[in-house]
């Protein structure tokens, strides 16, 4: 077992503390076991030292933490920042993965998921950490897990014969300082949008939290970077190594004679030492600048370009990434995780020229940057014909005040809404009322199986009730129920009777 000095060689005093041996990781008082080093993280609302007495009744053997405590009954070591702490002494208990794999770090607002299941179908043996995983695994977060789990994935796939291991890193995850201590050969950056300003407050602390990744960047990395993201200029310039810039129209790797089709795109692909030709099996131009960040990490880490593009041929989407369902009444159902302005206007403008009615299920999540609801519903009323507002993940907050701050930007920009706060419900209507050439787009919750509600977690699946519908499931789940009610439909243009 390690001792707390080979854990935390920068942090822990060299006295009897440091010799003492750990048998675990834990940050959650509830899940501490015997022998564990404990680290009292201060969160947003609680903080960790006030559960230091139920972590030490559970077995912890060492705690570590931020505040000075005189003379505490029992071994503790008192570290500036309890969460970087945390992240060294992971890396250090899983014997450091990450410099034994080749690691790639993707940050951005949009298409961090995809571009991260990309790479781990175009890199050879590459392990990936998913945004869709981490939900399937019950990890500690979002997107980004705490440093533990992170460096505990990246050892698995080490101990599997891995190569590579691409993982998101969100600007949460970057700002708590979960990718502390990880060893990066490249890091993405995909753009920069709106999002998670309730918890950075300001979009200059948004960005600064990304740009985080790439000051880990050692000489010897590489940065990709979206040349076509007007902050793409700080992450090149924080970038110590090789750069690296991808874009559709320009950059060191780009797309020429770009086709995009209903199922599909179709370009050439040029590299500074090449060309090939790339036909993706997805649509949507947001997905080829996706399939462009995969194109230039893969070529500046060594794959030839005619390998990378064979395999994007075959390459699949993440569930709950314009996952399409054709209807028996003719219409197309799409499922999509958009649930920022930004990923909204991507696929609605992506979905558009293909619909006859465009038909969006979509609401805002609760808890959340409050600022973006309107502009989501500006977004929506401006290239759809009827958004159909609902819950997404209300947390504590009045779903039906939410959906009213969503519809305030609807009704700026004269759009046709429907307020459906039961989400199974909203979903079902939006795919009655369509019919032959339309297109219901179910945006925000994508991959998620439940619903944050204020009492906790309730089944809720966009792909289980669209599958449903289409005569694609086989078997009924138990569904919960969600906060209901409904308002008629609004509709000061008639667009929604055509």
């Amino acid at each position: 077992m390690p001792t707390v000095d080979e854990l935390l060689p920068s942090f822990s005093p060299r006295c009897a503390v440091g010799a003492i041996e750990v048998r675990g990781l834990a940050w959650d008082s509830r899940l501490v076991r015997p022998g564990d080093l404990f680290f009292a993280l201060v969160g947003g609302r609680v903080d960790g030292h006030a559960f230091i007495g139920e972590a030490l009744t559970r077995g912890a053997r060492v705690v570590v933490g931020e505040r000075r405590l005189a003379e505490a009954p029992f071994p503790y070591v008192c570290v500036p920042d309890a969460r970087a702490a945390l992240a060294h002494a992971a890396a250090a208990f899983y014997g450091h993965p990450t410099t034994k794999l080749r690691t790639i770090g993707v940050t951005g607002t949009n298409g961090k998921t995809t571009v991260v299941h990309l790479l781990g179908q175009v890199l050879p043996a590459c392990a990936t950490l998913t945004t869709v995983r981490v939900e399937r695994e019950g990890l500690s977060c979002v997107t980004t897990p705490e440093a533990p789990d992170l460096q505990r994935l990246a050892a698995e796939a080490v101990a599997e014969g891995k190569e590579a291991f691409a993982f998101e890193a969100s600007s949460i995850g970057l700002a708590q300082r979960r990718v502390v201590g990880t060893h990066l050969a490249a890091a993405v950056f995909t753009g920069l949008g709106r999002d998670h300003l309730d918890f950075h407050r300001t979009t200059d602390a948004y960005l600064d939290a990304k740009l985080r990744l790439f000051r880990m960047l050692p000489p010897d990395g590489i940065g990709i970077v979206n040349a076509e993201d007007r902050s793409g200029g700080r992450f090149l310039a924080t970038c110590r190594g090789k750069r690296v810039r991808y874009g559709i129209d320009r950059g060191d790797v780009r797309a020429r004679g770009l086709r995009l089709g209903a199922a599909g795109a179709e370009f050439m692909v040029e590299a500074p030492d090449g060309a090939a030709h790339v036909r993706l099996p997805f649509p949507g131009r947001h997905n080829v600048a996706n399939a462009l960040a995969v194109v230039a990490t893969a070529w500046a880490l060594g794959v030839p370009l005619p390998d990378i593009a064979a395999r994007l041929g075959t390459a699949t989407l993440p569930p709950g990434r314009w996952t399409r369902f054709p209807l028996p009444n003719g219409a197309m159902a799409v499922v999509d995780y958009a649930h920022n302005p930004q990923a909204l206007l991507e696929i609605l403008s992506a979905l558009r020229p293909h619909a006859r009615r465009l038909l969006v299920v979509f609401g805002a999540n609760g808890e959340a940057d409050q600022g973006k609801r309107p502009l989501m519903g500006g977004i929506v009323a401006q290239h759809a014909d009827l958004a159909l507002i609902t819950s997404d993940n209300p947390k504590g907050e009045d779903p039906r005040a939410i959906a009213e701050a969503v519809v305030q930007g609807v009704r700026a920009m004269g759009g046709s809404y429907r307020i459906e706060l039961d989400r199974a419900q909203a979903v079902r209507w939006a795919l009655e009322e369509a019919g032959r050439g339309d297109v219901v787009l179910l945006a925000g919750k994508g991959h998620e199986r439940y619903q944050l509600v204020a009492d906790g977690a309730i089944p809720c699946s966009d792909l289980e009730l669209v599958a449903a519908a289409s005569g694609l499931r086989e078997r009924e789940e138990p569904r919960g129920h969600f906060l209901g009610g409904s308002d008629a439909v609004h509709d000061p243009d008639a667009r929604v009777r055509g």
